[in-house]
């Protein structure tokens, strides 16, 4: 008589569920997938991105080379990983539905570009499907380490060089490193944000940098910048640039969704939060005097703001408000991440500036509403994948366990959409944080476990 078959356990990881095997429920990694070095995965949900071009490609995730060559002297692989980083990455960078066009002419024409994009997109497509092997992703990425160190080097030997070229490079291990390295030992996010800004000060500075015409390069820097600062205020530090970086920023692609009636931009937002972060320093160092009046003056900063009425929504046939368009919602959606990261700045305000505990009725009411504006973003809304910094900062002060399960829920939908390794740096980070039993704990003391190779953004 044969083996009774045994039946797929309830909520057993996928390499199990393929197998039809009964798996342990050992997390992180279940007892057979590390006997037989199986990618142990137990996401609510499977995504397998295909590495077939598709039979029709919209022309703004086209690549189009000046010259045919080369392109054509590119190996399989790397046109294969230049076909995901165009078509699966980039769009990942950006809550607009239609990005600028990624830096696919730079990575042609600059070997260096052109393994840190191979080097990124690989990466990301082992932590989306498991496909490549972590062996050779580490080789390419010595391959590209060693050829960024010989640009490098050769600039440094004759004073002068493709600069924005090393910037793009850098820039994207950068990313590499905080997106998808961080929890690897040989991540190294803080040693390439060093790169960056170097060369950013050997360029002229960042707006120098934000003008060079090259509209990729610009919405990298919006994200290095954006980073830099969530990284700041989260370990209490100033940023690296100064608030008024982020006057002019938006003459150029960013990352964030624009307000498509020109009422209000998160560039405004954020320089507040900058503004902060240089007034909180300036005040532990005794600087500065701990001034009232300057709080209030970011309270009336900081306001959450909300779309007004407008004519057109009162003379508009009732019909046509169901067939909401794409630029009424890209709108909307814009309007509620302002609105998350404005009350995630005032959490910060009075708990790192002013040292309010976090059961304080002011920290836990922008703390309620930020979450209720993460919450009621809609899926498929690309917002939901960039607003990370609200949810750690909002979701660190949940005090509830519903919230906090939907805090947890929400960054699992957030890593099943996107699959970045920072993500789970995140989950972790706010793991601990609920765990605290000291109702008086600093702001500093909150954050300080969380990944230091991470970008939480």
């Amino acid at each position: 008589m044969g083996k009774t078959r045994v039946r797929v356990v309830e909520g057993s990881c996928w390499p199990c569920k393929k197998r039809r095997i009964k798996c342990d429920l050992t997390k992180p990694i279940c007892m057979r997938c590390g006997l037989v070095g199986a990618t142990c995965d137990y996401n609510t949900r499977l995504i397998r991105w295909s590495t077939r071009p598709a039979v029709t490609v919209p022309p703004m995730y086209r690549i189009i080379s000046r010259d045919e060559q080369l392109a054509a002297s590119l190996a399989v692989y790397e046109k294969r990983a230049l076909d995901y980083f165009h078509g699966r990455f980039w769009p990942l960078l950006t809550t607009a539905s239609e990005p600028c066009t990624a830096p696919i002419l730079v990575a042609l024409e600059h070997r260096v570009v052109l393994l840190a994009t191979c080097v990124l997109a690989d990466a990301h497509r082992w932590l989306q499907d498991g496909r490549n092997s972590r062996s050779i992703l580490n080789v390419k990425r010595l391959e590209c380490l060693a050829a960024l160190r010989v640009e490098v080097d050769g600039f440094c030997a004759k004073g002068d060089g493709p600069l924005q070229t090393l910037l793009f490079a850098v820039l994207l291990l950068y990313f590499h490193d905080g997106f998808l390295e961080c929890v690897e030992a040989s991540a190294s996010t803080s040693s390439h944000r060093d790169g960056v800004l170097a060369i950013v000060d050997r360029l002229g500075g960042m707006t120098a940098a934000l003008d060079t015409g090259q509209d990729p390069l610009h919405l990298l820097l919006t994200e290095f910048l954006s980073a830099d600062l969530g990284t700041s205020i989260l370990k209490g530090r100033p940023p690296s640039f100064p608030p008024t970086v982020w006057e002019s920023i938006n003459k150029g692609p960013v990352w964030w969704g624009k307000d498509s009636f020109g009422r209000h931009s998160l560039s405004a937002v954020f320089r507040e939060i900058s503004s902060m972060a240089f007034y909180l320093d300036a005040t532990s160092c005794m600087r500065e005097e701990f001034s009232i009046s300057r709080i209030r003056q970011f309270e009336a900063a900081l306001q959450p703001i909300y779309a007004p009425l407008a004519v057109e929504d009162l003379d508009s046939p009732i019909i046509e408000l169901e067939d909401t368009s794409e630029r009424d919602l890209e709108a909307t959606h814009a309007y509620a991440m302002i609105r998350a990261f404005q009350h995630a700045a005032l959490i910060y305000l009075y708990r790192a500036i002013c040292g309010l505990a976090i059961q304080h009725p002011l920290v836990q009411q922008h703390t309620q509403s930020c979450l209720d504006c993460i919450f009621g973003i809609k899926r498929p809304s690309k917002v939901i994948n960039c607003i990370l910094l609200p949810l750690c900062i909002a979701g660190a002060h949940a005090q509830t366990p519903k919230e906090q399960k939907k805090v947890r829920n929400m960054v699992s939908i957030i890593h099943d959409e996107i699959r970045f390794a920072s993500i789970h740096s995140l989950s972790v980070a706010l793991e601990g944080i609920w765990k605290v039993e000291t109702p008086n704990v600093t702001w500093a003391e909150m954050f300080a476990e969380l990944n230091p190779e991470a970008i939480i953004l």
